[in-house]
């Protein structure tokens, strides 16, 4: 259990940007539930078998809840700067969701719930640095193409360069980055007939996206979707996001 708490150092950076509780023994209250949430989403365990030492599972489940609809979790993520003054990267990853993440309130399309041959799935996309630093996510359904919502995540970048795949190669998104006065490091798909140049040493960092998704989903809760809402399930990606820019 104690690999999964956070550091002294991490909660030190963590700690002021919570939402703050009344008591002597607020500060130690906090630290348990923010430990129980990573060690939750690092284990991937159903909530009724959270480890005792944190406490009732129900009582943690509640706060967890809360604080996701509130969008504290969102706030916690927003309140670690990233600084990045070269570019930034765009890309998504496809997550599988367990059957038992279906019936949300809302419906499966808005809790970014899709269903494909393997059945269902759920779309994160994000905005990274140029060191593997997360900026911006969104949550879509699984068979939603990522460039859909490419426009919504430009206004996120930070740089003068926005590096993407192919499958960003667009003509709308290459005129909303001219608009924003990026540049686009995005290699033109094979139909294109005028093949325009990019910046290949620039385009080579494109791989600290996956670099970041891949730690991401060393975390079992996040790899594989088990919350019935979105708000719950984007609540532990917020989380393990504000850690790993602490990193």
């Amino acid at each position: 259990m104690n690999r999964h708490a956070l550091t002294d150092a991490q909660w030190s950076a963590v700690s002021p940007r919570l939402p703050q509780q009344r008591g002597p023994q607020s500060e130690r209250a906090n630290r348990n539930f923010i430990d129980a949430v990573v060690w939750l989403a690092t284990t991937g365990v159903p909530w009724r078998d959270l480890d005792a030492n944190f406490g009732p599972w129900k009582t943690v489940y509640n706060r967890f809840r809360n604080w996701a609809l509130r969008g504290w979790w969102n706030d916690l993520f927003r309140g670690t700067p990233v600084e990045e003054k070269v570019g930034s990267i765009l890309d998504a990853t496809i997550v599988r969701a367990h059957q038992d993440s279906a019936g949300g309130r809302g419906g499966p399309a808005a809790n970014g719930l899709g269903r494909s041959r393997g059945g269902f799935s759920t779309k994160l996309h994000a905005v990274v640095s140029l060191h593997g630093q997360p900026i911006e996510l969104r949550l879509t359904p699984g068979q939603q193409h990522e460039a859909t919502i490419a426009e919504e995540l430009l206004d996120f970048v930070h740089g003068d360069h926005c590096l993407a795949d192919g499958g960003y190669d667009a003509d709308r998104i290459l005129e909303a980055l001219h608009e924003r006065e990026l540049n686009a490091v995005i290699p033109p798909s094979r139909v294109r007939k005028h093949k325009r140049r990019i910046e290949r040493d620039l385009y080579r960092l494109r791989y600290k996206v996956e670099v970041f998704f891949h730690h991401l989903k060393r975390h079992r809760r996040i790899a594989t979707r088990y919350d019935k809402t979105a708000a719950c399930y984007m609540g532990f990606v917020y989380v393990i996001c504000a850690l790993m820019t602490l990193a």
